[in-house]
């Protein structure tokens, strides 16, 4: 497809029926799809920390680049075996590589003392220690946005088309979107 391997052609596949799904999700129209990154996975993608080179599959076959990297990234590869990573492209032009690693999470030391933390409403946090933090003024701002959604919804559904058109606004950036 397109000269692409077998595998970036799957990859494509699943980033355009992906972007689709999201847009016919939240009720708009694709008319053209605008790539901005390419997936690699273990199949088309490899790492080699003796010369600090990364092997990609491109349309015109494998391709090796040296990493440009600082010292901290180079700490950070040292002794990795990277399986997946994202080629970028800028707005400017440029590309540049997102190398995903895979690390195990720290233990944490064992320790005699039980530390817990309680999360509700009427006490947002209370700890094991006993201290308790109130929820009065989180619960009082959200009661206060859970009517103003209330009234601006009953608002949206009646009214000149200029206010609905407003209210859906406010209720769009109340909603965080």
């Amino acid at each position: 497809m397109f000269g692409l391997s077998a595998q970036l052609a799957i990859h494509a596949i699943r980033r355009v029926s992906g972007n689709r799904k999201t847009a016919k999700k939240d009720g708009k129209s694709v008319n053209k799809f605008t790539p901005t990154s390419v997936t690699y996975d273990a199949r088309i993608f490899s790492f080699r920390e003796k010369d600090w080179t990364v092997s990609l599959t491109t349309t015109g076959g494998r391709e090796r680049f040296v990493l440009a990297i600082g010292n901290y990234q180079l700490g950070l590869l040292k002794g990795q075996n990277p399986k997946t990573a994202t080629l970028c492209k800028r707005n400017d032009g440029s590309y540049y590589l997102n190398i995903q690693l895979e690390s195990m999470p720290v233990e944490p030391p064992p320790s005699d003392r039980v530390l817990g933390c309680d999360l509700g409403r009427t006490d947002i946090a209370v700890t094991s220690d006993g201290d308790t933090f109130s929820g009065k003024q989180i619960t009082q701002v959200r009661n206060h946005y859970a009517k103003l959604r209330a009234n601006l919804q009953q608002k949206a559904t009646k009214g000149t088309r200029s206010s609905r058109r407003r209210c859906r606004e406010l209720l769009k950036r109340l909603s965080g979107s």
